[in-house]
């Protein structure tokens, strides 16, 4: 029976970023209000939005995937703190934390992060991914590290060592975080160098969707695997631009390759899971190129997905 796997999802609580993050988050919601000409308190976003977010305690995530039909959900923290201040609860036990909820709840599949620059951070992955059992590798570029630094190549060894997929972010992110950091060439070397780790590289890299489209067309004979996640606002604004991208990616990588995914609880108050499902499978009905068949959609809604996490 086919699954639904949603493979790119956070746990996020008020603790567990920094403080800059958030203010950068009201920032956004504030300007994106403005554009669409509305006025709003940046207080009635800190107080009224932003906990929307919090969920320490996986307890809406595990409700909003019962409600959506979503069979299965990779999760993970973000380790931000070097970049931005570190939060009051430390990486090392919101990762612990997450590995723990994990274990109690066979739908949730935990992968660990850490920037790899931080002191003790290859001992930190070797035990999240060993002793607490952990089953990926999550790297957040944005930060400030670039995917071939020698540090970051430390923590894909280990991740090689376990045969647990990796997954990067990549495509251009909001400030205060880096975009160049998360260019697409720069999964080009690690696609080389670790060629038996399943990379998935998030968000079809967003607006370099194409440029990573050209490293997939041509790295064929790579474990190169990409996650439609970010994409719901660009899907409904620019439906066409989507369906073009998630098609060049299942005829450069296969659809196996491609894998459904949220960003959430980014998106969920804006774009809600239904709605996100709803649109991904509906290309499976367009009657204009680029199509595609019913078996493609279900491998990206998660078949493909299986054999990433359980292979």
């Amino acid at each position: 029976m086919s699954q639904r796997i949603d493979i790119h999802s956070h746990l996020w609580a008020e603790d567990w970023l920094p403080e800059r993050w958030w203010e950068s988050l009201v920032d956004i919601v504030v300007r994106e209000n403005e554009k669409q000409g509305n006025d709003i308190a940046r207080s009635t976003v800190r107080e009224r939005y932003l906990p929307t977010y919090w969920d320490p305690e996986a307890e809406g995530l595990l409700e909003r995937m019962e409600e959506a039909g979503i069979d299965r959900q990779v999760v993970f923290p973000i380790d931000w703190g070097l970049h931005m201040g570190e939060p009051e609860t430390p990486i090392e036990d919101v990762n612990r934390y997450i590995a723990e909820i994990g274990a109690e709840h066979d739908e949730l599949v935990t992968f660990a992060t850490i920037d790899p620059r931080r002191d003790g951070a290859v001992e930190f992955i070797e035990r999240a991914l060993g002793e607490w059992g952990m089953s990926g590798l999550k790297l957040h570029p944005t930060a400030g590290f670039h995917l071939h630094d020698e540090e970051t190549y430390r923590l894909l060894e280990v991740a090689e060592d376990h045969e647990v997929p990796v997954l990067t972010d990549s495509g251009p992110i909001s400030a205060p975080l880096y975009s160049k950091y998360s260019h697409p060439i720069h999964v080009d070397e690690v696609l080389v160098d670790f060629p038996d780790i399943d990379l998935v590289v998030a968000h079809m890299s967003l607006g370099w969707w194409r440029d990573l489209l050209a490293i997939a067309d041509m790295k064929v004979n790579t474990n190169l695997h990409v996650d439609i996640s970010g994409w719901q606002d660009r899907a409904i604004e620019h439906p066409e631009e989507f369906a073009t991208a998630v098609r060049g990616f299942v005829d450069a990588l296969g659809a196996d390759r491609v894998h459904f995914g949220t960003d959430d609880p980014v998106f969920d108050p804006v774009y809600t899971k239904e709605d996100w499902i709803a649109t991904v499978e509906r290309l499976g009905d367009r009657d204009a190129e680029p199509r595609f068949s019913r078996r493609e959609v279900s491998t990206i809604m998660g078949d493909g997905a299986v054999e990433v996490l359980d292979g």
